[in-house]
């Protein structure tokens, strides 16, 4: 036997050799593995990847009573060895819990075990059992959001098995019963003994925001609790306006007679809410009652519901704030309120009472004028006449000179009054200088036969000057014109008698042509300083208001929500929002949002059904807004 070192060269060889060869068969191997294809990814909640695990779950349950057995071959079936390795930790719970959430089951099981354990002892109560099957969807789009998961699956496991129970039979309604559980479930369980539907209360209800917390929800519960049946009338016609009306003026509604409809004490209450909120804190509810009672006796509901303002008239002023409404129409109001004087307000009431729009126009054109609100207060109503008579000069000119086809009478009434050059402001200065008595000399008088006299105002001009009153320039041209006119005639009757009657016919006319026009002007005028004459247009605030219960139709819900922002924010009631919210599946964003269109019917099918649709995935997101840490971005 032949020896060799460990530095033979043969030894050397034979060493190299080996450690080729072995380098070799590894290449081998990886070249293998590499060239082999990859086995295929397991996809949980799809066919089993296990058949072995299915195989012994089924067979753990195999003397177990029928309902057990179907349902262990379910979960079998559809996860294998997960649904096993389920079976081992949690036990039957847990599969019932798989079978309820499915995927959502896997995922809390693997990345959430206290969650899972939370809702694995919930399985047990069929109701709540219902509840995860509804809102398994919800589940899905939340998985990455463990604040959220975490603070929906804690409230749920707290609810009590009576409120779960409810919450079962409305599943959409569930985040308003997380919100206020005693306060909504006590109205749905009471809600056939007042004749009222479950389903229109939570509708009601689910208008109301969720984000700032349960105040407002339990503000609106208490509403439905004490005044149910009119809030829901309310609501009908009204939508959230009607809901804001109902919670603020409930018991005024309440004690309205039966004559009184309830559509026009709405749209009083709306269009009187400051001065009915003032009124409220000195007077009981049914004497504000009262008086809507008063205005539909009276005919008067389109005037008090034409501006805000004229349910404080009627009351304030009694009888004179009625005739006022009543001849002065829906504007009266907003006139008045230029003055807030006692005696300035008085007057000006009896101004609209006596001379209707007439008083309207002045009033409102010299509001701020000093010296005209020195003589109403001296003389009150009785110097709108004049006043009215000169204002409306200017107009008068404009019109007299648009017509194309003026004939002589129309074109010495347009010199005629051109020259006079009269003004409301001159009116105003000479019943400031001489008094009541001229001012009534001055008013706005027809036009009658024996003014076509010859002399008439020349006559009329020597007894202004004989009683010591300064003329206005507007008496002073129509004598000078009278005068013309006499010397015409004293000509005429060298023609004959027929010469003189046609001089007097053309005096008749030419004063006439200027007095149609100063009320055509006036009329124009009137409408000019009506502010709400495009509302007027339209048939009044009351007559459209009127039409709310057809608006409903065509709004959607968050036109509906904007609608009452004001009314209900003033009754304590924030309201929901409807804007589309974001979440999130797979990492997916995905925008969940009322179909446009789908207004307060919509809400309604929603919150009855069986199932859960945008509008409970809207609310959950208000409530859990409310239930977030302060300062945990979402």
């Amino acid at each position: 036997m032949l020896g060799f070192s460990g530095d033979h060269p043969r030894f050397k060889i034979m060493k190299n050799g080996i450690a080729l060869v072995l380098l070799l068969c590894s290449l081998a191997v990886l070249v293998k593995l590499a060239a082999k294809p990859a086995p295929a990814p397991v996809v949980v909640g799809r066919r089993s990847p296990g058949p072995e695990g299915a195989s012994a779950l089924v067979a753990r349950y195999a003397t177990a009573p029928a309902p057990t057995r179907e349902l262990v071959a379910r979960v079998a079936e559809r996860f294998g060895r997960r649904a096993l390795v389920i079976d081992q930790a949690e036990g039957l719970p847990g599969l019932q819990l798989l079978d309820r959430l499915d995927l959502e089951a896997v995922f809390l099981q693997e990345k959430r075990p206290r969650e899972f354990q939370s809702l694995r002892r919930l399985v047990g109560d069929e109701s709540a059992a219902n509840l995860l099957t509804h809102w398994r969807e919800y589940f899905g789009l939340k998985r990455a959001d463990e604040v959220d998961q975490a603070i929906l699956i804690e409230a749920l496991a707290a609810l009590s098995p009576a409120y779960r129970q409810t919450a079962a039979r409305y599943p959409s309604a569930l985040p308003l019963i997380l919100a206020e559980p005693e306060g909504v479930c006590d109205l749905i369980e009471h809600a056939g003994d007042r004749g009222l539907d479950p389903a229109e209360i939570l509708a009601a209800l689910a208008l109301i925001s969720l984000d700032q917390g349960p105040g407002d929800l339990s503000r609106g519960v208490r509403i439905m609790a004490q005044h149910g049946p009119l809030a829901l009338r309310a609501i009908r016609r009204m939508g959230t306006v009607g809901l804001g009306l109902a919670a603020q003026y409930a018991e005024v509604l309440e004690a309205l007679p039966e004559s009184v409809p309830l559509d026009d004490a709405l749209i009083m209450a709306r269009v009187n809410g400051e001065d009915l909120d003032r009124y409220l804190t000195t007077h009981q509810p049914r004497t504000a009652a009262a008086s809507f009672a008063r205005a539909v006796e009276l005919g008067l509901v389109a005037e008090v519901c034409g501006a805000p303002g004229g349910l404080r008239l009627m009351i304030e002023h009694g009888e004179l704030g009625e005739r006022a409404l009543k001849h002065a129409g829906a504007d009266a109001p907003l006139v008045i309120t230029a003055y807030p004087e006692p005696i300035l307000e008085r007057q000006a009431a009896r101004a609209l009472a006596e001379h209707g729009s007439m008083a309207l126009v002045i009033l409102d054109k010299y509001a701020h004028d000093p010296d005209f609100r020195a003589i109403l207060a001296v003389h009150g109503p009785g110097i709108v006449p004049a006043i009215a008579r000169a204002d409306m000069m200017p107009q008068a000119v404009a019109e007299l000179a648009a017509r194309r086809d003026r004939g002589l009478p129309d074109a010495l009434a347009l010199g005629a009054v051109f020259a006079a050059g009269e003004s409301g402001q001159e009116v105003i200065r000479t019943i400031k200088r001489d008094g009541l008595a001229r001012a009534v000399e001055l008013g706005d008088k027809p036009v009658t036969w024996d003014q076509f006299l010859p002399l008439y105002d020349v006559a009329h001009l020597a007894g202004v000057v004989a009683r010591g009153s300064s003329p206005t320039r507007g008496e002073s041209i129509w004598a000078l014109i009278d005068g013309c006119f006499v010397v015409a005639d004293a000509l005429a009757l060298v023609a004959g008698p027929e010469g003189a009657v046609a001089g007097q016919a053309l005096k008749g006319q030419t004063k006439a042509a200027a007095t149609t026009v100063a009320h055509e002007a006036a009329e124009g005028a009137s409408r000019q300083v009506a502010r709400l004459w495009t509302v007027r247009a339209a048939g009044g605030i009351h007559r459209l208001l009127s039409r709310s219960a057809n608006a409903l139709e065509t709004l959607d819900l968050a036109a509906v929500s904007a609608a009452g922002n004001g009314i209900c924010s003033r009754a304590g009631l924030r309201l929901a929002a409807w804007k589309p919210i974001a979440l999130f599946r797979d990492g997916v964003r995905v925008v969940v949002a009322i179909p446009p269109g789908r207004g307060l019917k919509y809400l309604s099918i929603q919150v009855a059904s069986t199932g859960v649709g945008v509008v409970g995935f809207q609310k959950m997101e208000e409530y859990l807004a409310s239930r977030r840490p302060s300062g945990v971005a979402h």
